[in-house]
């Protein structure tokens, strides 16, 4: 039984060789297809207005706490403001809601024009300040 088993091993080895070895020799003479490298999309970008410091619940805004940066189109979050004098032009605005550093000012985080930091500010509507 053993010399049986070392028999069918060895056929089984020259067997695993020889398909190995015929399968090399097919892939390196199968033509290699050319690859097209697809184009990048292009990236259309508009600027946005960030916080180029920390800005906290009260604090009104003003020109050197903000700066402009491009930002991809395609992604403008909503009530983003394209340019600093477009935040600024209809009046002083007050934060709302923290801003970090980077990140885009928001129309939600903001008063109106002119407006104040008050507790009327926070509620959405519907809902009713009680002290």
């Amino acid at each position: 039984m053993i010399g049986i088993a070392a028999v069918f091993g060895a056929i089984s080895i020259f067997a695993a060789d020889f398909w190995v070895k015929s399968q090399a020799r097919a892939q390196s003479e199968q033509k290699t297809a050319s690859i097209v490298v697809p184009h990048e999309p292009k990236v259309e970008f508009k600027t946005i207005v960030v916080a180029n410091a920390p800005l906290r619940y009260g604090m009104q805004l003003d020109r050197s706490q903000l700066t402009e940066i491009p930002w991809p189109q395609d992604s403008l979050p909503q009530g983003a403001f394209p340019t600093v004098d477009k935040l600024l032009a209809e009046g002083s605005r007050v934060v709302l809601s923290p801003i970090e550093v980077n990140e885009p000012v928001l129309l939600a985080k903001l008063s109106g024009p002119n407006g104040r930091a008050t507790l009327s500010n926070m509620l959405s509507p519907g809902m009713r300040a009680v002290t």
